[in-house]
């Protein structure tokens, strides 16, 4: 299987399978929604990078610091699922693609 179509494998397991421990294992308000965009993992497998969408958009950076602590435990359920090797390192980032698109429609509206 050539490389690049293995990593989108792995990046949309990752994807899936983080997205159901984020909903059934981590400490997140009841208020907010957070959704994993996507994922990209390096060629080597060692770190995946994954792009949270927060909603309402202001709670992204509260949401990245409250699952900091958790990470941990998070990172050790995924590893759990995967039956990958090795097992890649999650970094979290958020997305804030639906932001800068909200702001674009903002400013064109504001021109009309």
């Amino acid at each position: 299987m050539p490389e690049n179509r293995r990593l989108q494998k792995v990046n949309k397991h990752i994807q899936r399978t983080f997205g159901e421990i984020l909903q059934t294992e981590a400490d997140l308000p009841a208020d907010v929604l957070v959704t994993i965009t996507r994922v990209d993992t390096t060629a080597n497998l060692k770190s995946s990078w994954v792009w949270l969408s927060v909603f309402p958009l202001d709670q992204g950076d509260a949401i990245l610091e409250r699952l900091k602590p958790q990470m941990y435990d998070l990172q050790g359920a995924l590893n759990r699922a995967l039956d990958v090797r090795p097992l890649p390192r999650l970094r979290l980032r958020i997305d804030y693609g639906a932001q800068n698109a909200e702001n674009v429609e903002r400013a064109l509206d504001s021109l009309n």
